[in-house]
Protein backbone atom coordinates (compact mmCIF):
# COMPACT_ATOMS: atom_id res chain seq x y z
CA UNK A 1 0.00 0.00 0.00
CA UNK A 2 1.47 3.70 -0.90
CA UNK A 3 1.90 6.34 2.11
CA UNK A 4 -0.86 8.13 2.65
CA UNK A 5 -3.70 5.21 3.03
CA UNK A 6 -6.50 8.13 2.62
CA UNK A 7 -5.32 9.68 -0.25
CA UNK A 8 -3.90 7.79 -2.58
CA UNK A 9 -5.98 4.87 -2.70
CA UNK A 10 -9.42 5.45 -2.30
CA UNK A 11 -10.87 4.26 0.76
CA UNK A 12 -14.43 2.89 0.39
CA UNK A 13 -16.34 1.03 2.51
CA UNK A 14 -20.07 -0.73 2.28
CA UNK A 15 -22.10 -0.67 5.23
CA UNK A 16 -24.22 -4.40 5.13
CA UNK A 17 -26.19 -3.26 8.83
CA UNK A 18 -27.99 -0.29 6.28
CA UNK A 19 -28.00 -1.10 2.81
CA UNK A 20 -25.34 -2.86 0.08
CA UNK A 21 -25.54 0.55 -1.27
CA UNK A 22 -24.84 2.48 1.76
CA UNK A 23 -21.09 3.34 1.88
CA UNK A 24 -18.59 6.07 3.46
CA UNK A 25 -14.85 7.33 2.55
CA UNK A 26 -12.42 9.52 3.84
CA UNK A 27 -9.48 10.92 1.02
CA UNK A 28 -8.24 14.36 0.31
CA UNK A 29 -9.76 17.04 -0.46
CA UNK A 30 -8.39 16.91 -4.70
CA UNK A 31 -9.08 15.12 -7.95
CA UNK A 32 -5.24 14.23 -8.92
CA UNK A 33 -2.66 14.20 -6.23
CA UNK A 34 1.21 15.41 -7.37
CA UNK A 35 4.13 15.46 -4.81
CA UNK A 36 6.56 18.36 -5.18
CA UNK A 37 9.71 16.02 -6.55
CA UNK A 38 7.76 14.87 -9.42
CA UNK A 39 7.36 18.76 -10.46
CA UNK A 40 10.92 19.34 -9.93
CA UNK A 41 11.89 16.42 -12.08
CA UNK A 42 9.74 17.15 -14.81
CA UNK A 43 10.54 17.77 -18.61
CA UNK A 44 7.56 16.96 -20.72
CA UNK A 45 3.75 17.33 -20.00
CA UNK A 46 3.72 13.34 -20.20
CA UNK A 47 6.27 13.66 -17.00
CA UNK A 48 3.21 15.05 -15.40
CA UNK A 49 -0.07 13.24 -16.69
CA UNK A 50 -0.46 9.52 -15.89
CA UNK A 51 -1.82 7.89 -19.47
CA UNK A 52 -0.28 11.04 -21.17
CA UNK A 53 -1.93 10.22 -24.86
CA UNK A 54 1.58 10.56 -26.95
CA UNK A 55 0.55 8.36 -29.40
CA UNK A 56 -2.57 10.21 -30.38
CA UNK A 57 -0.76 13.51 -30.90
CA UNK A 58 -0.13 14.47 -34.46
CA UNK A 59 1.03 18.21 -33.48
CA UNK A 60 1.01 20.49 -31.19
CA UNK A 61 -0.80 23.97 -31.15
CA UNK A 62 -0.26 25.25 -27.34
CA UNK A 63 0.89 23.26 -24.31
CA UNK A 64 0.21 25.48 -21.18
CA UNK A 65 0.73 25.27 -17.35
CA UNK A 66 -0.86 27.13 -14.48
CA UNK A 67 -0.23 27.66 -11.40
CA UNK A 68 -3.00 28.80 -8.83
CA UNK A 69 -2.70 29.79 -5.29
CA UNK A 70 -5.05 31.03 -3.68
CA UNK A 71 -6.35 34.43 -5.49
CA UNK A 72 -2.77 34.16 -7.51
CA UNK A 73 -2.46 32.32 -11.09
CA UNK A 74 0.51 32.84 -12.93
CA UNK A 75 0.63 31.05 -16.48
CA UNK A 76 3.44 30.06 -18.74
CA UNK A 77 2.64 28.41 -22.43
CA UNK A 78 4.95 26.54 -25.12
CA UNK A 79 4.35 25.67 -28.33
CA UNK A 80 4.66 21.82 -27.46
CA UNK A 81 5.06 19.22 -24.37
CA UNK A 82 8.18 19.71 -23.75
CA UNK A 83 8.71 22.08 -20.72
CA UNK A 84 10.42 25.53 -21.03
CA UNK A 85 13.26 27.16 -18.33
CA UNK A 86 10.27 29.30 -17.20
CA UNK A 87 7.76 26.68 -17.28
CA UNK A 88 9.85 24.03 -15.21
CA UNK A 89 10.75 27.30 -13.01
CA UNK A 90 6.74 28.07 -12.22
CA UNK A 91 6.53 24.01 -11.35
CA UNK A 92 9.03 24.65 -9.04
CA UNK A 93 7.50 27.78 -7.64
CA UNK A 94 4.53 26.27 -6.32
CA UNK A 95 3.73 25.15 -2.94
CA UNK A 96 1.78 22.80 -0.95
CA UNK A 97 -2.11 22.76 -1.54
CA UNK A 98 -1.41 24.71 -4.69
CA UNK A 99 -3.41 23.46 -7.95
CA UNK A 100 -1.67 23.15 -11.17
CA UNK A 101 -3.81 23.20 -14.38
CA UNK A 102 -2.12 21.75 -17.05
CA UNK A 103 -3.76 22.64 -20.69
CA UNK A 104 -2.74 21.42 -24.20
CA UNK A 105 -4.24 21.79 -27.32
CA UNK A 106 -3.05 19.55 -29.89
CA UNK A 107 -4.24 17.97 -33.42
CA UNK A 108 -4.97 14.31 -33.53
CA UNK A 109 -6.25 12.23 -36.67
CA UNK A 110 -10.01 11.13 -37.10
CA UNK A 111 -9.90 8.11 -38.30
CA UNK A 112 -14.06 8.14 -39.81
CA UNK A 113 -13.42 11.23 -41.63
CA UNK A 114 -9.46 11.25 -41.77
CA UNK A 115 -8.95 14.75 -40.84
CA UNK A 116 -6.79 16.19 -38.20
CA UNK A 117 -9.27 17.11 -35.27
CA UNK A 118 -8.39 20.15 -33.00
CA UNK A 119 -8.13 18.74 -29.32
CA UNK A 120 -7.77 20.08 -26.01
CA UNK A 121 -6.81 17.92 -22.95
CA UNK A 122 -7.28 19.66 -19.41
CA UNK A 123 -5.74 18.18 -16.25
CA UNK A 124 -5.80 19.78 -13.15
CA UNK A 125 -3.38 17.74 -10.19
CA UNK A 126 -3.44 19.69 -6.38
CA UNK A 127 0.06 19.39 -4.46
CA UNK A 128 0.09 17.12 -1.24
CA UNK A 129 2.81 16.43 1.11
CA UNK A 130 5.40 13.87 0.66
CA UNK A 131 4.76 11.99 3.94
CA UNK A 132 0.26 12.16 4.01
CA UNK A 133 -1.65 12.53 7.38
CA UNK A 134 -2.92 9.19 8.47
CA UNK A 135 -5.40 8.04 11.38
CA UNK A 136 -3.61 6.39 14.35
CA UNK A 137 -2.88 2.62 13.44
CA UNK A 138 -4.01 3.17 10.07
CA UNK A 139 -6.82 1.71 7.78
CA UNK A 140 -8.68 -0.94 9.98
CA UNK A 141 -8.79 1.03 13.37
CA UNK A 142 -10.43 4.40 11.21
CA UNK A 143 -13.08 2.36 10.29
CA UNK A 144 -14.20 0.74 13.15
CA UNK A 145 -13.95 4.07 14.73
CA UNK A 146 -16.15 5.56 12.11
CA UNK A 147 -18.64 2.37 12.06
CA UNK A 148 -19.02 2.83 16.07
CA UNK A 149 -18.99 6.62 16.25
CA UNK A 150 -20.75 7.60 13.13
CA UNK A 151 -22.37 4.90 10.82
CA UNK A 152 -23.66 2.40 13.16
CA UNK A 153 -25.75 5.39 14.82
CA UNK A 154 -27.64 5.89 11.73
CA UNK A 155 -31.24 4.97 12.43
CA UNK A 156 -32.78 2.58 9.87
CA UNK A 157 -35.63 5.38 9.39
CA UNK A 158 -33.74 7.83 8.02
CA UNK A 159 -31.96 6.56 4.98
CA UNK A 160 -34.97 6.93 3.08
CA UNK A 161 -34.69 10.52 2.50
CA UNK A 162 -30.44 10.40 2.89
CA UNK A 163 -28.43 12.73 0.73
CA UNK A 164 -24.93 12.65 0.31
CA UNK A 165 -23.37 14.48 3.32
CA UNK A 166 -19.96 15.26 3.18
CA UNK A 167 -18.00 17.02 6.41
CA UNK A 168 -14.38 18.58 5.10
CA UNK A 169 -11.84 18.49 7.86
CA UNK A 170 -8.13 19.83 8.48
CA UNK A 171 -5.36 17.85 10.30
CA UNK A 172 -2.94 20.45 11.16
CA UNK A 173 0.74 20.30 12.16
CA UNK A 174 0.00 18.62 15.04
CA UNK A 175 -1.96 15.92 14.10
CA UNK A 176 -5.11 17.17 15.53
CA UNK A 177 -8.61 17.68 13.96
CA UNK A 178 -9.37 21.17 12.82
CA UNK A 179 -11.83 22.88 10.66
CA UNK A 180 -14.23 20.69 10.26
CA UNK A 181 -17.55 22.13 8.48
CA UNK A 182 -20.63 20.58 6.25
CA UNK A 183 -19.46 20.58 2.67
CA UNK A 184 -23.07 19.31 2.26
CA UNK A 185 -26.18 18.18 4.37
CA UNK A 186 -27.94 14.69 4.21
CA UNK A 187 -30.84 16.82 4.64
CA UNK A 188 -31.20 15.71 8.49
CA UNK A 189 -30.18 18.37 10.96
CA UNK A 190 -29.51 15.23 13.72
CA UNK A 191 -27.30 13.48 11.14
CA UNK A 192 -25.65 15.78 10.32
CA UNK A 193 -24.65 17.04 13.71
CA UNK A 194 -24.11 12.85 14.38
CA UNK A 195 -21.09 12.98 11.74
CA UNK A 196 -19.81 16.21 12.08
CA UNK A 197 -19.34 15.52 15.78
CA UNK A 198 -17.51 12.63 14.84
CA UNK A 199 -14.61 14.11 13.17
CA UNK A 200 -14.48 16.50 15.44
CA UNK A 201 -13.66 14.25 18.38
CA UNK A 202 -11.20 11.74 16.11
CA UNK A 203 -7.87 11.18 17.99
CA UNK A 204 -4.92 12.48 16.99
CA UNK A 205 -3.58 11.60 13.54
CA UNK A 206 -0.30 11.63 12.79
CA UNK A 207 0.34 14.64 10.78
CA UNK A 208 1.46 15.33 7.12
CA UNK A 209 5.25 15.83 6.09
CA UNK A 210 7.18 17.71 3.80
CA UNK A 211 9.98 16.44 2.13
CA UNK A 212 12.03 18.10 4.53
CA UNK A 213 10.51 16.75 7.69
CA UNK A 214 8.22 19.80 8.33
CA UNK A 215 4.74 19.20 9.85
CA UNK A 216 2.26 20.59 7.40
CA UNK A 217 -1.96 20.89 7.47
CA UNK A 218 -3.37 18.67 5.24
CA UNK A 219 -7.33 18.90 4.00
CA UNK A 220 -9.49 15.73 3.69
CA UNK A 221 -13.34 15.14 3.24
CA UNK A 222 -15.46 12.58 5.05
CA UNK A 223 -18.58 11.37 2.66
CA UNK A 224 -21.44 8.91 3.30
CA UNK A 225 -23.83 8.49 0.80
CA UNK A 226 -25.01 5.58 -1.68
CA UNK A 227 -22.89 4.40 -4.46
CA UNK A 228 -23.68 6.22 -7.45
CA UNK A 229 -24.69 10.00 -5.68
Amino acid sequence: MKEGIFTSLLVLIFVSAFSQDMAFDIRGTYQHPVKQEKLDNASTMSDLIDGYPVSWIADYISAEITVVSGDKVVHAIHINDTLTLAQRDLLKSASLGDDIVLEVTYRAKNFITKDFDVRVLHYTASIIPEHEAEFPGGLEPMTQYLKKNAMNKIPESALKEFQQVIVSFTVNENGEIANARLSSTSGDQKIDELLLKAITQMPKWKPAENGTGTKVKQEFEFSVGYRGC
